[in-house]
């Protein structure tokens, strides 16, 4: 048996996962601020402009969700009137997305908020690390 008195203790903050998870939360909060959404929600309203219209299947894919996460986001987005869902007349299993103008408007002012912690978040690294942060997260975010 292994002695746990020569195991160091896990320290959390110290943990990358972590880490990350925590800086993303800051930045989506900073992001949505008052808007009332879910990140799921934002990751629609973010997806919609360049790919609708688009089926709730496609969305699965797009955002990195579940079928059940993006049926909630979608509901909820429907109901705010940011979006319509119709079903396919050419396959009535199939759910049509697409976003209102009410929606788009709501899209031009999130990504408008995006772009700006994005840069604000940036901006606190020098220009090197900058392009070492883009480049390993585009890497690590690519490979899944």
């Amino acid at each position: 048996m292994k002695d746990q008195s020569q195991t160091p203790p896990f320290d959390l903050g110290t943990y990358m996962p972590f880490q990350l998870s925590v800086i993303t939360a800051r930045l989506f909060q900073n992001i949505l601020g008052d808007a009332g959404f879910q990140v799921p929600e934002w990751r629609i309203l973010m997806t919609l402009p360049a790919h609708q219209p688009c089926s709730s299947n496609d969305l699965c894919v797009l955002t990195a969700m579940d079928a059940a996460r993006v049926s909630r986001a979608q509901r909820r987005l429907e109901d705010l009137g940011l979006i319509t869902v119709i079903r396919d007349a050419a396959d009535r299993r199939r759910l049509i997305v697409q976003l209102t103008t009410v929606g788009q408007v709501e899209c031009d002012r999130l990504l408008d908020a995006a772009q700006q912690v994005e840069r604000d978040f940036l901006a606190r690294l020098g220009p090197e690390d900058r392009a070492t942060l883009q480049s390993a997260i585009g890497g690590l975010f690519r490979r899944g």
